[in-house]
């Protein structure tokens, strides 16, 4: 069996990663660095959002935005799809691809903007010219990590998840050194069982987070064309957690875009008493923030689902294949049935989401300097995610490459 393709991946994704890296410490001009360092370990959300989306909080650099623009573009544009406005789900590939980058640029450049009017004090002079050309540089560093994604999509393993599990495991020291803070306290008993206590939560969440990604309701389906034996085996699988990690990632940055467009408004407008409140409101660091978080983490986990099956192709291929579910007619009440199944799947997997990445968050409310920890069951669902699709994705790639060739 020739590993040659898996090799090549591997270099070239390998290669990603290292351009990454490079990017994620490249600063920015006209500020100063050490000062805005020091700012930036005081706003806890851009951080937290940081760990979910690629990017880099914790210093000024030209991958601050990380996959933040994108990931909310796509949110928003399945939104709109799902809606069919304007003949947008009947758009030719181009056309539609156009459209949605556009979308993205346009996030880019709301969220650019807002990252340098946040770090307006600590410019050598803000003028309009290092404005612009900050912002330039954030947005043009968002839109070249987001290159960097398509590529190794193509060429490489992991797709883009791969960027934010590196993004990801390079920022992870932040909850790591809280929870060894709170591990080294002086009496060695008090260690030893707060190290026990660490590590079976973590094997409890790691476990709970396979059990969800790998499991699956399966729908007994007739197809006319099977014998008898095979159509014991005959079903349609339903992912019991389908959009859980990526509800949890795509999250964060829909409650990015609106905290930074609070905070523009506050600046601009002190006397208004709802824009200050929203600014200091709207972050996962207020109970209001985390629980409209969580709704919006919720309903995510139950459109990715949605997205995830498409019931009215697959009731139609259904129907034109001759195949059926027992009782069910085909047609219309196949959909229906299909649609029932559905919902119900997605309901359990955006419960769990919210229970394990979701409710944690109130801890973090109450002890702030613990907010980072908070986040470690989340951040747990996205690594069972994004490094069970790479295995899948690498055995896929294996078993490709194991046939012989004809000639």
């Amino acid at each position: 069996m020739s590993r040659k393709p898996l090799i090549r991946r591997i270099l070239f994704s390998a290669v990603i990663l290292a351009v990454y890296g490079f990017g994620k410490d490249i600063p920015l001009p006209n500020a100063d660095i050490y000062q805005v360092t020091e700012q930036l370990k005081e706003a806890s959300f851009l951080q937290i959002t940081s760990l979910a989306t690629g990017g880099n909080f914790t210093a000024p650099t030209i991958f601050s935005l990380g996959l933040a623009p994108w990931m909310a573009g796509m949110i928003f544009w399945q939104l709109l799809t799902l809606t069919k406005m304007g003949g947008i789900d009947q758009m030719p590939k181009e056309k539609s691809d156009r459209w949605r980058n556009l979308l993205i640029l346009l996030i880019a450049v709301i969220e650019g903007y807002g990252t340098t009017y946040m770090l307006r004090d600590y410019f050598s002079e803000f003028t309009q010219f290092q404005v612009f050309q900050t912002c330039l540089l954030i947005v043009a560093g968002a839109f070249f990590l987001i290159w960097l994604a398509s590529v190794n999509t193509v060429y490489g393993l992991g797709g883009p998840s791969l960027v934010i599990l590196f993004g990801m495991v390079s920022s992870y020291r932040v909850p790591v050194a809280q929870i060894t803070r709170m591990i080294l306290v002086e009496d060695l008993w008090g260690r030893i069982v707060l190290a026990i206590l660490v590590g079976v939560i973590v094997l409890g969440l790691i476990a709970l987070a396979l059990i969800f990604e790998r499991s699956e309701y399966r729908l007994p389906v007739n197809r006319i064309m099977n014998t008898a034996d095979m159509q014991k085996s005959a079903y349609i699988p339903l992912k019991l957690n389908a959009g859980g990690s990526l509800a949890f990632m795509f999250s964060l940055t829909v409650l990015l875009l609106p905290q930074i467009i609070f905070q523009y408004l506050a600046d601009s407008y002190p006397q208004n008493n709802v824009f200050w409140w929203l600014e200091n409101n709207s972050t996962t660091t207020s109970f209001f923030g985390v629980t409209l978080y969580n709704v919006i983490l919720f309903a995510l986990a139950v459109l990715f689902a949605q997205v995830m099956l498409d019931v009215t192709d697959l009731a139609e291929n259904l129907r034109k294949n001759g195949d059926y579910f027992t009782n069910i007619r085909p047609g219309k009440e196949t959909k229906k049935y299909l649609k029932q199944k559905q919902n119900a799947t997605a309901f359990i997997g955006a419960t769990f989401t919210v229970i394990v990445a979701g409710l944690p968050l109130y801890l973090g409310v109450i002890w702030p300097e613990y907010a980072a920890v908070v986040l470690m069951p989340g951040l747990t669902i996205i690594l069972v995610g994004i490094i069970t699709s790479i295995i899948l994705q690498i055995r896929a790639i294996n078993t490709l490459s194991s046939y012989e060739k004809l000639l």
